[in-house]
């Protein structure tokens, strides 16, 4: 095996992107290669691999605010933080140069600026191998005005052109399925080789052992950002059913609000329901066990997904899933077996699926049980290590011919 030099690029030192970034970044360490991740400023977690470096130089930011806010104080906190957006691509651009690597992998791109910085990167890293991590395939751009998922009109023709260009120079893209698979490349055609690796586990959470599903109370745990994508409304129709017939059942709602939807009409909806517990904010990695390991099940109400983070750490904790069947959720959560899918956008077809896991707790338990068992055997992170470094080893010899790589 060759021993690689590679760096990943992160910019948030926290949330799920810098979280899968972390624990690939530890399993090609553990793996024999050489791991540098380039992050922000101090994230919310450290590396267990001894030799791999956490480059925590970028002035990003870490989620937490809760969303509630005037319109004006939110529009100043974009203004600042792009101006420390394009500061932090231009240390990651000045951290990069001259060293000593064989391959760069970024995480996830957004937006026409990240593609500047990435062909100014990579015209100055001429023989690296270059790639990238797709966890969202298509452009996303939720607006809370307009009621899109995606973005359109100009914005997309502009994002197609810059981003398009970016995608072109990339010697592989990896994605997390097989539907992310066929997406990206429907978007951009230009891209020289797609991987598909598995997502891995969220053990880095999993400090000791927690409750089993059965010995919970009817939980229903909604886990994540709170944005509009995610069918929190729908989650709330389905629960109102749900309490109906079991006044007992419980809802906790967890997660940083995202500014497309409107907390305080969704908290007043939560109140009236009753039952409901919402948690606005980010939840620091210290207090996800605790969080998981009270619920009897995870909710995924999603209108549009790709993979989810979310889905793998319930289980990771061994919890049953309860999700919508959109992207690529059904090839992670099995119906019947690792958990119970539903029509998207069918809150009664919801409500009945948790229903179900919250009334036998003992179902419930083994279909977290055997989610996990199928993550373990599918998805750890010593296989995705060792395809990602298949991958990039291949690419590193095409660079270094001067060959693009298919």
């Amino acid at each position: 095996m060759t021993r690689l030099r590679i760096a990943l690029v992160e910019l948030s030192p926290s949330g799920g992107l810098f979280q899968f970034a972390l624990q690939l970044g530890e399993a090609l360490e553990s793996a024999g290669h050489s791991v540098d991740l380039v992050t922000g400023k101090d994230p919310e977690l450290r590396s267990r691999a001894p030799g791999m470096t956490l480059s925590a130089i970028l002035p990003t930011w870490h989620p937490g605010a809760p969303g509630v806010e005037r319109f004006a104080v939110r529009k100043a906190r974009r203004v600042a933080r792009a101006a420390r957006y394009l500061e932090a691509w231009r240390r990651v651009a000045v951290h990069l140069h001259g060293r000593p690597v064989d391959a760069v992998v970024w995480s996830d791109w957004r937006f026409p600026v990240d593609a500047l910085f990435v062909a100014w990167i990579a015209r100055r890293r001429r023989g690296a191998a270059l790639a990238l991590v797709a966890h969202e395939p298509r452009p996303l751009g939720e607006q809370r005005t307009s009621g899109s998922l995606y973005i359109s009109g100009a914005p997309l023709l502009l994002r197609r052109w810059t981003l398009g260009a970016a995608y072109r120079r990339m010697d592989v893209v990896f994605v997390l399925a097989e539907q992310s698979r066929r997406d990206l490349v429907a978007t951009w055609p230009q891209v020289r080789r797609v991987v598909t690796i598995p997502h891995g586990d969220e053990g880095i959470f999993a400090s000791g052992p927690v409750a089993t599903p059965d010995a919970c109370p009817p939980r229903v745990l909604f886990f994540g950002v709170l944005t509009r994508y995610k069918g929190l409304d729908m989650l709330l129709d389905a629960f109102a059913a749900v309490r109906s017939r079991m006044p007992e059942a419980e809802l906790v709602v967890a997660g940083a609000v995202s500014g497309n939807i409107d907390y305080l009409a969704l908290a007043r909806r939560a109140g009236a329901i009753g039952g409901v517990s919402m948690r606005p904010g980010y939840v620091a990695a210290n207090d996800v066990a605790a969080l998981m390991g009270a619920s009897r099940v995870v909710a995924a109400p999603y209108v549009r997904a790709t993979q989810s983070g979310v889905v793998h750490l319930a289980q990771t904790f061994g919890r049953p899933v309860v999700a919508t069947a959109v992207g690529d959720l059904p090839a992670v959560v099995r119906d019947a077996e690792a958990g119970l899918l539903t029509p998207p956008g069918d809150a009664q077809a919801f409500a009945e699926a948790l229903e179900r896991l919250l009334r036998n707790p003992l179902e419930a338990a083994r279909m977290g049980r055997r989610g996990r068992q199928r993550l373990e055997a599918e998805s750890s992170w010593d296989l995705v290590a060792a395809q990602v470094a298949e991958a990039l080893g291949q690419a590193c010899t095409a660079a270094a011919a001067g060959r693009p790589t298919r």
